[in-house]
């Protein structure tokens, strides 16, 4: 109680000091304040107080537990390109071909006329189909086990000196 009063009268000293009244009057005057704002105080802590254990002659404890609310978000992960790539290769091949050579004999003929032929080699490329890439997407469903630490209150009863306690089960509440 005196510190509300001994604060009041400072402040009201302060006060008086400061709007041109008598330091004295200011003095009184926030003591008194003081002094009423300690009775204000006080009767609001302890009417507070009594009332809860008169009305309901039980006080309760309210005890807190920790859920865990688990989202899901899609992420991207990674990306993967496919394409095509043409890749040159030097091939030698062996093709037989044939021609046809000039034989000449010595004869009775004048003149002989012999046409002479060879195979050419024709080089003709066109695409074949070798192999076939599928490309797919598929979903795979797993169980991801995940391990958090959740924290929960729970009630612990401290007696001293000779105090009669009764546990009830949570089930027994009296209404």
């Amino acid at each position: 109680m005196w510190k509300y009063i001994i604060i009041g009268a400072v402040v009201g000293s302060v006060v008086g000091w400061a709007t041109g009244f008598s330091i004295t009057a200011g003095f009184v005057l926030g003591a008194i304040a003081g002094a009423i704002s300690y009775s204000i105080n006080t009767r609001r802590n302890f009417d507070g107080h009594s009332e809860k254990i008169s009305k309901n002659k039980e006080q309760t404890l309210q005890l807190r537990e920790e859920l865990l609310d688990i989202k899901k978000e899609r992420v991207q992960t990674g990306e993967v390109k496919i394409h095509k790539e043409v890749v040159e290769e030097q091939k030698t091949f062996t093709v037989p071909i044939k021609r046809e050579e000039m034989v000449i004999e010595a004869g009775n003929e004048e003149e002989l006329r012999i046409p002479l032929k060879e195979e050419e080699v024709e080089i003709i490329k066109h695409p074949v189909q070798v192999n076939e890439v599928s490309v797919t997407k598929r979903q795979i469903e797993e169980v991801k086990k995940i391990k958090e630490t959740l924290k929960k209150e729970t009630a612990h009863i401290d007696v001293s000196g000779e105090a009669d306690v009764i546990k009830k089960p949570p089930s027994e509440k009296q209404e």
